[in-house]
């Protein structure tokens, strides 16, 4: 029997000589290095010499924590999905119907209404019950929670700006709750570019909700860190990091200012992060996460305590494009929250991206949780991912790059200085843009958006939920709850909830709250995108051409030769021009030009492309655009491929474009589009 010790080790020179001889004489570098949007080169290969340079004392920064901590139980992150929807007697027949098949959390967004504070009948129809559940008074909370025991279940929060009217209203329902209600100003001054009151009274209300919270024994969290805003607003890892943690650093500084040491701070803080599909670099992002976190306790003098990261799935990669494909995204964002240890996760749902998740798809995503724990094995293991040499290297890296842009945000005056400043949305737009291109020239791929589309595929039915009826209802409901003559009260979690019990809705407490200080001034706002935005319309300008002419886009191609001569560029130009939504045809390769032009001729087809090779190209491109023009004036002739040294006589001779691999993509079909009249 064999064994390993009877074959010689190789030494990583070995390899690396090995490998160069078969590039051939091609650079190393530039053949097997591939480098990521957050600068970091990734190596064809790491070894435990990698590994031993991380355990160096003068190392920084150093290996990770595993996981939660060497002390901890390996357990799976808590289910705790959303429920997208905003009348609470319909969330409460959701979330009761969730909780019994498998969900133990629940991850609540609010609708603008509620983050704003104020009732619905004083807000517009698209900031009521859209996009989040409207609470409003302690009514409310007790038919959205009705049959659910808060003691039993993690319930986070994300109350917008201030958290303390809305952990008021929790705490007048009960005094059980676990989990958090999360006030987070800066995510909400760059997510909506102003804010409802001032920095300086968001920072001493979210003092006064950690200061109840520690003394009621800390189970409900108060401080809420969005991580996953940056992420989903075009940001690679390390500025999601650094951002998140600018934040939280400006949030310890401020409840210090007020009285709350950073040990007794840190129980107070709930993680959010975005996870998307790039798996390692998404496992690395929340092991780096817990080492950063980790760091600045230490450097504020309190002995570090585990990060509680919550995590969901990103939006950036999600499209509503052969959205059953997003299935696949979501399961593989899961599996990386259950390998890099999440506290709670949210899978997200195929059809987020363009409509109102419903009961089956809120299942499906629910499921991929429960396979991962119950069939996968998951929550046997603790840091699956610890020892991988590529891992703990590109986590170390990764941190390192987030601990740098973060020392630049505290150089320029910290978050709130920044953000004022302008410099992390620019950060976040620059980021968007190098991603938004990458997938218009199809270097980042998207399967059924810009690779490999669907164009027979039927759009999901609308969620036909009536939303300006249920603005009206709820505002009709609220505002014949409003007692008279509330007094001023002063900035306390207990105040508010004795508000609540009298009867007060959230507007009125939000209004009776001693605020001081002016509005802050507004600066440049996020914009949460998705990488496929582009190509939707695209596809959407190509659907409606279809049903207003009664056919799809067309394009002919003009093959020449036997399959070996035009197949290979025939099949690149088929699958560039369909994620525009053209309808390709195509016949075999044409013995003659004659015969081409006979077949692109009667095609009827506005598109014709020509496919062949690059030698044979100079004896074809002539005769068959002028035989082809002379019958069909109008028509659109592209060449597949681009050879160099004759594109300029091939633009002379009439060839309009070049289909080619470094084409951007989603610029060359959106021109071809408006010059067919197919987009505007």
């Amino acid at each position: 029997m064999l064994t390993l010790d009877e074959f010689p080790a190789t030494s990583y020179d070995q390899w690396r000589k090995a490998a160069e001889e078969s590039l051939k004489g091609a650079p190393f570098d530039k053949k097997l290095v591939t480098t990521t949007h957050e600068g970091i080169a990734l190596q064809p290969i790491y070894n435990k010499a990698d590994l031993d340079k991380l355990a160096a004392p003068d190392a920084w920064p150093g290996l990770p924590p595993f996981g939660r901590g060497a002390s901890a139980a390996p357990c799976p992150p808590l289910v705790a999905q959303e429920i997208p929807v905003g009348d609470p007697a319909t969330f409460n027949k959701a979330a009761l119907a969730d909780l019994m098949l498998g969900q133990n959390a629940l991850a609540i967004q609010l609708d603008a209404a509620s983050r704003r504070g104020v009732d619905p009948s004083e807000a517009d129809t698209s900031e009521v019950a859209f996009c989040g559940l409207s609470l409003a008074c302690l009514e409310d909370l007790k038919v959205a929670f009705a049959g659910v025991e808060p003691s039993a279940i993690d319930t986070l929060v994300w109350a917008g700006a201030t958290a303390l009217p809305m952990l008021g209203l929790f705490a007048a329902h009960s005094a059980q709750w676990r989990g958090g209600v999360l006030g987070d100003p800066l995510a909400e001054y760059a997510r909506d570019g102003k804010l409802p009151l001032a920095l300086d009274d968001a920072f001493s209300e979210l003092a006064a909700c950690a200061q109840w919270s520690i003394a009621a024994g800390g189970t409900l969290r108060t401080v809420g860190v969005n991580g996953a805003l940056w992420a989903d607003s075009g940001c690679h890892a390390a500025e999601e990091l650094a951002f998140a943690l600018a934040c939280a650093v400006e949030y310890l500084r401020e409840l210090d200012a007020r009285g709350i040491s950073p040990a007794d701070a840190a129980g107070q803080f709930v993680f959010t992060y975005s996870v998307g599909s790039n798996v390692f670099m998404e496992i690395a992002k929340l092991r780096a996460a817990r080492l950063l976190w980790s760091r600045v306790q230490s450097a504020a003098g309190a002995a570090p305590a585990p990060a509680r990261i919550h995590v969901r799935g990103s939006t950036a990669n999600k499209s509503s494009l052969d959205p059953h494909t997003n299935m696949l995204r979501a399961t593989t964002e899961a599996f990386v929250g259950a390998v890099a240890g999440a506290d709670s996760m949210h899978v997200c749902a195929f059809d987020e991206p363009c409509r109102t998740p419903d009961s089956f798809s809120r299942r499906i995503a629910r499921n991929v949780h429960t396979i991962l724990a119950e069939e996968c094995d998951f929550a046997s293991v603790a840091d699956a991912s610890g020892g991988s040499y590529y891992i703990e290297c590109l986590t170390s890296e990764l941190a390192a790059k987030a601990w740098g842009l973060f020392q630049e945000i505290e150089k320029a005056g910290g978050m709130t200085a920044a953000l004022r400043a302008g410099t992390p949305q620019a950060a976040a737009e620059k980021s968007a843009a190098a991603c938004a291109k990458a997938a218009a020239t199809r270097r980042d791929g998207l399967i059924g958006v810009n690779l490999f589309p669907d164009l027979g595929e039927a759009a999901l039915p609308p969620d036909g939920i009536d939303h300006q009826a249920i603005h009206a209802a709820r505002a009709s409901t609220i505002e014949k709850l409003r007692p008279h003559n509330l007094p001023r009260t002063e900035r306390s979690v207990s105040a508010a909830a004795a508000a609540f019990a009298a009867g007060a809705t959230l507007g009125q407490v939000s209004e009776a709250i001693s605020r001081s200080a002016p509005c802050e001034p507004e600066i440049p706002r996020l914009r949460v995108r998705r990488v496929s935005e582009g190509f939707e319309n695209l596809r959407a300008h190509a659907a409606r051409f279809k049903k207003s002419t009664g056919k799809a886009p067309a394009v002919w191609l003009a093959n020449f030769g036997p399959p070996k001569q035009f197949k290979a560029r025939a099949d690149f130009s088929s699958g560039f021009l369909s994620v525009g939504g053209f309808e390709i045809s195509q016949g075999p390769g044409a013995a003659s030009v004659d015969e081409a032009v006979k077949a692109a001729a009667g095609s009827k087809a506005p598109v014709v492309v020509m496919c062949s090779t690059d030698d044979t190209y100079p004896e074809l491109v002539a005769p068959f655009v002028a035989g082809l023009r002379a019958k069909s004036p109008k028509v659109k002739i592209l060449l597949a491929g681009y050879p160099t040294e004759q594109v300029e006589a091939f633009k002379a001779a009439g060839i309009d474009d070049f289909i080619h691999l470094r084409a951007n993509c989603l610029e060359f079909l959106t021109q071809l589009q408006k010059s067919l009249g197919i987009a505007h």
